[in-house]
């Protein structure tokens, strides 16, 4: 994956992890601006080796950390229908499960006959009932650390996310967690972007600088 803008005279790689370091801070704030707007087209170009430009829908931005939901909407619909997939795989199970629905469908349907309104009811379907029960995923994320894992991790689910994108998350991390975090990305196999406002220790990375300058910081 490659990203490129007006301000650069050549395309920063991803490669796994890259760190991209904006020191100007109009042009931070700038970059910021056109990953929120990000669309096929404008002036930031994410695009892979075969040029083919990155859809909004595959660009998963995050720049708050804390705040960002695990178990946004479109996340657990994603594994509902995982979930969905694998009673598939197993038909007696699932058979089960619907003559169950079934049968509690059935007692509220009597239940509706006796009410002074006339009232219906739809069929119940495997992903309303996952979500009836409040299936969501379990966060046990205490630290800013564990939190950025979490959300790497459901990258990694998110078949559709092609690249995540983490705006000002190194300076609350220490040397040992930037290694670690990197390592992980790496088992992952997903492809994940840091821009960040001044320069990370120990890491190689892609500096524009105040002057608009962009030099490769190799530190590897």
């Amino acid at each position: 994956m490659k990203l490129n803008f007006s301000l650069l005279d050549q395309p920063i790689e991803i490669d796994k992890s890259a760190f991209f370091i904006i020191e100007n801070p109009k042009a931070f704030a700038h970059v910021t601006k056109l990953l929120y707007q990000y669309e096929q087209g404008n002036e930031l170009k994410l695009f892979d080796e075969k040029q083919k430009a990155l859809k909004g829908t595959e660009l998963l931005l995050v720049t708050d950390v804390f705040g960002y939901d695990v178990n946004s909407p479109a996340v657990l619909k994603l594994i509902y229908t995982d979930l969905e997939q694998q009673l598939n795989e197993k038909p007696e199970v699932k058979t089960m499960i619907e003559k169950l629905s079934s049968t509690i469908s059935d007692l509220i349907g009597y239940e509706l006959l006796e009410h002074e309104l006339d009232l219906e009811e739809d069929e119940i379907t495997i992903l309303e009932l996952f979500k009836a029960l409040g299936i969501k995923i379990e966060t046990k994320s205490d630290t800013f650390f564990e939190k950025l894992l979490e959300i790497m991790q459901i990258t990694k689910f998110l078949s559709k996310k092609k690249l995540l994108v983490l705006v000002n998350v190194c300076s609350f991390l220490t040397k040992e967690e930037l290694e670690e975090m990197t390592q992980y990305i790496s088992l992952l196999h997903i492809q994940v972007l840091f821009i960040e406002p001044r320069k990370v220790d120990t890491k190689s990375q892609y500096i524009l600088d105040e002057d608009y300058f962009l030099y490769h910081d190799d530190k590897v």
